[in-house]
């Protein structure tokens, strides 16, 4: 298996965060929403999101993220479904959130 060529990598980012109590089955919807806007609606630009639960913090979570290219990733922060997480932040709906970026050098499915 050959590594991807830098210039090509596409590109993934992890978010962990945790959410105020209160708010988890908003957070809930607001994520179904970016998920399904992210895949479905950005003409290919995302080819992987998922949102993970921490089994032992119940309102702690972790999404995964792989876009194509920087550029999609940039596309995807101006879509309605983005904006909807934004206004979540916003709204005082988390408490922490840690954000990683990453390049992909090996992987399939692309």
């Amino acid at each position: 298996v050959e590594a991807w060529p830098r210039i090509m990598a596409p590109i993934a980012v992890t978010v962990t965060v945790v959410i105020k109590e209160d708010m988890v089955e908003r957070f809930l919807e607001v994520m179904k929403e970016d998920v399904v806007g992210s895949l479905e609606r950005e003409n290919g630009g995302c080819v992987r999101f998922d949102v993970l639960r921490d089994p032992s913090v119940p309102n702690k979570f972790m999404f995964y993220e792989m876009y194509v290219d920087s550029d999609a990733m940039a596309r995807h922060k101006e879509t309605p479904h983005y904006k909807a997480w934004a206004q979540f932040k916003e709204d005082g709906g988390v408490l922490s959130q840690e954000a990683v970026k990453f390049e992909a050098v090996y992987g399939g499915g692309l």
